[in-house]
């Protein structure tokens, strides 16, 4: 059995392939397989993961699927993994050097199931640090659900995924998030490393960042829902504020700047009526900003001519959305 198990989704990324690539071949911890699955790429990939298989045929296995999406290739990984733990890296992010040995390290020596670090959001070749850990609530379970929800910044023992039939969701966008913060569920033996370790990379044209609109962003509704089932009646503050974050901010701000997007506005705001009729008294909610909180009251009250004049004057005063 390896220490950790890197799962790599891999679909038209000939661009980013290497730098990612030598980011996990290069890894300090040496006692690790990559896992990667070309998931029905077109272009010059699976040529550049013939080169890495060949020459570091110790570390890499890779296997060639159709294409079903991220959340497929991450879960064909899981059942292909071996590892006591499993770290996710996107093929056109990369990762620092030690990142691995530093979780790995933590894990073991605090016997905990989930490691999580910060990461960098590489924006037109610009770091900027995002850091992912909350300081909202003592318990790490509570402050795990609430950080961010991508798998790339956490190490995670197999074991939470196996014996919890725990799997991405397929065929939607938001995959990660209706899944990750799930795993509270399952432990409350989470860790952080105050490092930044991983990059992700911010892409042009990628599903978020598309000028058309894409009926892909109205999967948020059906993830929404699949994250409420799972959680039912436990950890409900914290699950608020997801529905607050996640669809009356988050997805909103990206409806808003669509013309065909907009009249979801008014669902998301039934959504949040009917089911979190006190939100604005959550806990978590009223730690946030002033302008974060006038924001949601906004978009809630789904007005899009008097959001739209409040975000414009916000970006003319050089101000941020989030």
């Amino acid at each position: 059995m390896y220490k950790v198990s890197v799962i790599v989704p891999i679909y038209n990324t000939e661009k980013y392939l290497n730098k990612c690539l030598d980011s996990l071949v290069n890894q300090t911890l040496k006692d690790i397989e990559i896992i990667l699955i070309n998931d029905g790429s077109t272009d010059n990939s699976q040529n550049i993961i013939d080169e890495y298989s060949a020459k570091y045929s110790d570390k890499i296995k890779s296997f060639t699927k159709e294409n079903g999406g991220q959340a497929s290739a991450r879960n064909f990984g899981i059942t292909e993994a071996t590892g006591q733990y499993i770290g996710f890296v996107d093929s056109d992010d990369w990762i620092e050097l030690n990142m691995y040995e530093e979780l790995y390290n933590k894990a073991i020596k605090e016997d905990l199931d989930i490691v999580c670090c910060n990461e960098y959001l590489v924006i037109n070749n610009k770091k900027k640090k995002n850091f992912n850990r909350l300081i909202y609530p003592d318990n790490v379970s509570n402050n795990y659900i609430l950080e961010e929800s991508g798998p790339c910044n956490k190490l995670i023992k197999r074991d939470l995924f196996i014996n919890n039939n725990i799997r991405f969701l397929e065929n939607r966008i938001y995959e990660d998030l209706a899944v990750i913060p799930t795993l509270a569920l399952y432990t409350n033996k989470i860790g952080y490393i105050d490092s930044y370790l991983y990059n992700y990379f911010i892409r042009e044209g990628s599903t978020m960042n598309q000028t058309k609109y894409n009926k892909k962003l109205e999967d948020i509704f059906a993830v929404m829902n699949e994250l409420s089932n799972k959680f039912k009646d436990k950890f409900k503050n914290e699950l608020e504020f997801l529905y607050i974050k996640h669809l009356l901010h988050d997805a909103s701000l990206r409806f808003l700047s669509y013309k065909e997007g907009k009249k979801q506005l008014k669902i998301i705001s039934n959504i949040i009526k009917e089911k979190f009729p006190n939100w604005k008294s959550n806990m978590y909610f009223k730690q946030e900003s002033f302008k974060y909180r006038l924001l949601c009251k906004l978009l809630y009250n789904n007005n899009p001519l008097i959001i739209s004049i409040y975000l414009k004057l916000r970006e003319k005063k050089g101000n941020l959305i989030n």
